[in-house]
C-alpha cells in the first residue's frame, strides 16, 4: 500500500483530518508515512484513523517517531493489567481482569474537562496516541480544542495583557475531574508557589504560531499578579476558551486509533457507568520545554544595535551590562 492511495478528510474547519483507505499497521514502519503524519499532526493538530488492526509493538514503535517514550502509568496502584510485551503502552480503564480481578490497567470511568497532559512538568508530554480495545454503549465522547486558534480569537487587549505572563503549575491530584475541580479546596498558597513556570502565550514547534498555554487549575499563581487576580484571569481564559467553536468530539470505538499534539490542544472526556468498562491504549512522546512566543524583556522599540552599543561602551571603558 502507498500512501498516494490515503484519503485525507477534513474532521472540522477549524481542527482535526481523518485518514481513510489505509491500513497503519502496514504503513506505520515507513518513512514517507511518518513523513505525512508529521505534517498532518503540524497543520491539523489531530489524526483520526477508525477500524485499524494495530499490534503493540506497531504502535509504540511509531510513536516514538515523535519523541523519547513516555512512562506514565500511575505510581502504586498495585498489580494492574498493561501490555506486557509493550513497556511504554499505558491502558487506561475503569475495569478489571475476570479471570484474576487485577485492574486492567490505572483509571475511572469520571468525566474530564478540558486539560493539556503533564503541564506540571518541565518538558510535558509532545504527543498522544489512543487506540480503543473496549468501550461502553454509548461510547462516550472525547473532545480536542485547538488552541492556536483560541489564541487568535483574543480580544487584542487580552493578548497584550498576557503576552509576557508565566503561570506556575503546580500538581493537584486528579485535578482534570470535574467533581474534583468543583469540590476540592485550593491548595495551600506556598504549595501553590511550588511548580513548574510556563509561558501563558507558547511558540507552537510545528508552525512558529503563537498558542494559549494553561494551567488545568484556575486557582494556579500568576507571578506578578495577586493571587486573587491570578484566579480572576485564568478564570477568564479557561471561559473564552470554552465558549471557542474550534473544537471536534469523537466517539472512540474498538479499533480506532487516534493521535495528537498535546502542546496545542486540550482535550477532555465524557464519563459513563461505572459498571461498563472501557479499555484504551495510551502512549507518549516526550515534548519540547515550552518556548515563550514574547520575550520576558521589553522589545528594543527604537532600534538601538546593542552589538554596537557594547564596542561603544567598551571603547571607553565603561562595564558591560
Amino acid at each position: 500500500m502507498s500512501i498516494c492511495e490515503i484519503e485525507v478528510v477534513p474532521l472540522s474547519e477549524h481542527i482535526g483530518v481523518e485518514l481513510r483507505n489505509l491500513d497503519f499497521e502496514a504503513l506505520a514502519p515507513t518513512e514517507p508515512f511518518v513523513d505525512l503524519m508529521k505534517k498532518l499532526l503540524d497543520r491539523h493538530l489531530v489524526v483520526l484513523m477508525r477500524g485499524q488492526k494495530i499490534r503493540p509493538l506497531t504502535a509504540q514503535a511509531f510513536s516514538a517517531n515523535f519523541g523519547p517514550l513516555l512512562d506514565i502509568k500511575r505510581k502504586g496502584w498495585g498489580d494492574t493489567i498493561h501490555v506486557p510485551e509493550a513497556e511504554w503502552i499505558k491502558v487506561i480503564s475503569n475495569g478489571k481482569d475476570e479471570a484474576s480481578g487485577r485492574p486492567l490497567g490505572d483509571g475511572n470511568a469520571s468525566a474530564q474537562m478540558w486539560h493539556t497532559d503533564s503541564t506540571s512538568w518541565e518538558a510535558p508530554v509532545g504527543h498522544i496516541a489512543f487506540y480503543c480495545r473496549r468501550t461502553p454503549d454509548p461510547a462516550p465522547q472525547t473532545s480536542f480544542m485547538n488552541m492556536i486558534r483560541v489564541y487568535d480569537a483574543l480580544p487584542q487587549a487580552m493578548k497584550d495583557r498576557i503576552a509576557r505572563l508565566r503561570a506556575i503549575h503546580h500538581f493537584f491530584p486528579r485535578q482534570i475531574e470535574p467533581e474534583i475541580a468543583r469540590t476540592q479546596p485550593s491548595q495551600p498558597l506556598e504549595d501553590r508557589r511550588r511548580g513548574i513556570l510556563h509561558p501563558l502565550v507558547r511558540r507552537h514547534l510545528g508552525t512558529g504560531k503563537p498558542m494559549l498555554y494553561l494551567p488545568t487549575r484556575r486557582d494556579s499563581l500568576i507571578p506578578g499578579l495577586e493571587e486573587a487576580e491570578s484566579t480572576a484571569l485564568l478564570t477568564e481564559l479557561w471561559d473564552f476558551t470554552d465558549a471557542q467553536p474550534f473544537r471536534i468530539s469523537h466517539a472512540m470505538l474498538p479499533d480506532d486509533y487516534v493521535i495528537w499534539d498535546n502542546t496545542a490542544t486540550v482535550h477532555s472526556r465524557e464519563g459513563w457507568p461505572e459498571d461498563q468498562t472501557r479499555v484504551m491504549w495510551h502512549i507518549s512522546s516526550e515534548g519540547e520545554v515550552p518556548i515563550p512566543f514574547h520575550p520576558k524583556r521589553t522589545l528594543n522599540t527604537i532600534g538601538l544595535d546593542l552589538d554596537k552599543h557594547r564596542e561603544m561602551n567598551a571603547d571607553l571603558g565603561m562595564v558591560d551590562y
